[in-house]
């Protein structure tokens, strides 16, 4: 299956068979996607429709294992069709020969045997078509080139007939540089793993591996797996994954991506993910099932493309029709001067006309070009339509934590509010005096269960200041938006913001002063621990900026980007200083999880191309409520990936920017490529009506349209993948 028109013939030979839902083709891999009710049917019924359609099915089971990639079969392969076109074509040259030495018999009778040797497949595929009750190219040939022939063109007739031919096969191959391409991402994965056990290494195929696995990885060879480093030390070269082309170090308790290529050190790494389940594997999915999600112009182009063909065959029937009729019945003086093979001809020029596989092919080689593109560049876009909707973004909001900053906030200081409450219990030699190894204590137990990036750093400073917490609380409860409270030791401890403590009227004044002056500090996030009615101390911690961070604002804002948002549940004194350093002048800040949603659905409202840029569970909502919701770094959610249209695979920022350029670029490549074909059509269509047109000139006009728009589609891939 290369040519959409042949989804059509797909449509009806599954109309028979009970049970199948919906349909979905990758024209670009020749693959086609079938729900269906396995109590009606199975995959063998399918096949067998299929077949008896004319199209070659094999079935190929879903599967969760990793692909095992052998040498791919050669686009320039001459297959039985290929060859009867060269054997017509050789026909075809003896016949012009007779032509120029006069023998005017001959080569009309080796004429007419080149057009039946080269248009022996096209008739047999036109006819199971024409049974179908579908006029596809093959048949519309077939009848060009009979009609050809009955007219006495059968020079003609056999030149387009061997043109078809080559044309199918120039379409294969360009098609075939296409797959090879996108496909190389596959083969980046090793085919055999050093699996460790005890002091034996066994080499088997990644996909008989298991979670927690031991593999080494020498020096020069690709990773087989996504893992993490358990000894060693080395420097991988993340390009394939990441698009990162400076080798990145790795160190015990690193992570490491499978297709990913070790520098000059041993690696070894314990197995984090199946491969079937690997970062790898999950971009050659998104670019495998991209083509059969269409996008909104690939959805228009096919309506377009539905009523293309029958109208021009309509067309055909009256150019040979109404010129005749008005002839005849001396209507118009000069058609009754034309013979009748003369509208013939041009009606049969026409019907060379009719398929649309150029048009139609546009946009598919495009979408599949971008997405693997920006799958070499660490993004992964789940489809075309979102491909397609980056190119319309004209306003962004980004999330604080995490996405402008590098998600890895530090305990910088912690402060005991003097003075201890009477029901502070006596720790050790403190003598009932809080120390700041007890806020720390307090925090770390209650924030135990957390994995919000503050939550986690607290627990990491009380880990190194009290050793691994043993303080474990009770009657936990998390207090959505403001914090945690839980029991230690029978008393009540709450772990959060300043509001949350605020709130409370029976708060005494010296914890309101402590409060309200630390707040006042922008520098630092602060997160309070204390008792309903008392602050026993406050955690300040930093997050740095990602370094990328103003000049990615500056890159959206060269794009026309406008607005620029954070939205952040921190401090407005410390969103407001951050937004300075990186240029965000609207900052909202101090926003529940719910507050933030409302506030994406607001900018979602005035801005109807929003993006949302963000990494954690609070910003998933968000994230659905955008145009394009963008998960931010290999670290985000599960969540945030699952409601996310991309994922920014790269831990950098500038990808934000690329994404809009790549998506505005993909946009005028489709256009011009849209643009190009409906001009040959035209032209050759006005040509056809007034009769300067022939049968090979109008295949030639559309294997021409079709090697351009792949051309020009395939210039989204760029150089080769780096290594």
């Amino acid at each position: 299956m290369d040519c959409p028109d042949e989804m059509v013939l797909v449509e009806r030979a599954l109309r028979g068979v009970d049970g199948v839902d919906e349909l979905a083709a990758d024209y670009l891999r020749r693959r086609l996607r079938v729900r269906y009710d396995g109590d009606q049917t199975d995959g063998e019924a399918i096949c067998r429709a299929l077949v008896g359609a004319g199209l070659n099915a094999t079935q190929v089971e879903t599967t969760s294992e990793l692909p095992i990639v052998d040498a791919p079969a050669s686009e320039l392969s001459i297959d039985n069709r290929a060859r009867l076109t060269i054997a017509g074509i050789a026909l075809l040259v003896v016949a012009g020969i007779c032509v120029a030495l006069g023998w005017s018999g001959a080569a009309n009778v080796l004429a007419i045997a080149a057009t039946v040797v080269a248009g022996g497949p096209v008739a047999r595929a036109g006819w199971r078509a024409v049974r179908l009750r579908v006029l596809d190219m093959n048949a519309l040939m077939t009848i060009a080139a009979v009609g050809g022939i009955a007219t006495g063109e059968s020079l003609e007739s056999a030149t387009a007939m061997c043109l078809f031919g080559v044309s199918l096969w120039l379409e294969r191959y360009s098609l075939g540089r296409t797959r090879r391409a996108v496909g190389t991402l596959a083969a980046l994965a090793p085919q055999v793993a050093h699996l460790k056990r005890g002091d034996a290494i066994e080499d088997v195929h990644p996909n008989e591996l298991a979670v927690g696995d031991t593999v080494l990885v020498r020096p020069g060879e690709r990773i087989p797996i996504d893992g993490v480093v358990t000894a060693g030390a080395s420097s991988v070269n993340e390009a394939p994954i990441t698009g990162e082309s400076v080798p990145v170090d790795k160190d015990v308790g690193d992570r490491t991506f499978a297709g990913s290529l070790n520098g000059e050190g041993s690696l070894t790494l314990s197995v984090a993910a199946l491969a079937a389940q690997s970062t790898l594997a999950g971009i050659q999915r998104l670019v495998d099932d991209a083509n059969a999600d269409r996008s909104p112009t690939s959805r228009f182009i096919d309506r377009f493309a539905s009523w293309y063909t029958p109208i021009v065959i309509v067309l055909a029937v009256l150019a040979a029709v109404v010129p005749t009729a008005l002839g005849y019945f001396d209507i118009v003086p000069y058609f009754a001067q034309r013979p009748f093979v003369v509208w013939v001809h041009r009606a049969l020029v026409l019907l060379v006309i009719a398929c649309p596989c150029a048009l139609v092919i546009a946009t598919p080689v495009t979408i599949v070009c971008g997405l693997y593109h920006a799958a070499r560049r660490g993004l992964l876009i789940k489809g075309g339509e979102h491909l397609e909707a980056a190119a319309t973004i004209r306003g962004v909001a980004f999330d604080k934590t995490g996405t402008l900053t590098r998600g890895a906030p530090e305990v910088v200081d912690v402060i005991v509010v003097d003075g201890a409450p009477d029901n502070f219990a006596n720790r050790g030699d403190s003598g009932g005096v809080v120390t700041t190894d007890d806020v720390l204590r307090i925090a770390g137990a209650l924030e135990h269960h957390s994995e919000h990036p503050l939550a986690q750093a607290i627990g990491r400073a009380a880990d190194a200041a009290n050793g691994e917490c043993d303080a474990s609380a009770e009657d936990f409860e998390a207090l959505r938006g403001f914090g945690v409270r839980g029991t230690i030791d029978g008393v009540t401890y709450l772990v959060g913001r300043a509001s949350m403590f605020l709130e409370n009227e029976n708060l005494d004044a010296s914890s309101r002063e402590h409060l309200r002056r630390l707040e006042e500090d922008g520098r630092r996030t602060c997160v309070f621990v204390g008792m309903a009615q008392h602050v026993l101390g406050a955690i300040l911690l930093e997050d740095g900026l990602r370094p990328e961070a103003a000049s990615a604002i500056a890159a959206l804002r060269d794009l026309g980007v406008s607005p620029i948002v954070m939205l952040t549940g921190d401090r407005q004194e410390v969103a407001d200083r951050l937004g300075a350093e990186v240029g965000i002048d609207d900052v909202r800040a101090g926003l529940l999880p719910e507050e933030k949603l409302e506030a994406a659905k607001q900018l979602a409202r005035s801005h109807e191309a929003l993006a949302m840029v963000g990494d954690g569970v609070n910003d998933a909502p968000a994230l659905a409520v955008a145009r394009l919701g963008i998960a931010f770094g290999g670290e985000a959610s599960a969540t945030a990936i699952e409601s996310a249209d991309v994922v920014v695979v790269a831990p950098s920022l500038s990808r934000v920017p690329e994404l809009i350029r790549l998506g505005r670029r993909c946009r005028r490549l489709l256009w011009q490529n849209i643009t190009v074909a409906l001009a040959i059509k035209a032209a050759v269509l006005a040509l056809a009506v007034s009769g300067l047109a022939t049968m090979w000139m109008a295949v030639a006009a559309d294997v021409g349209a079709s090697l351009l728009v792949i051309s020009n589609g395939m210039r989204l891939l760029g150089t080769s993948p780096p290594e």
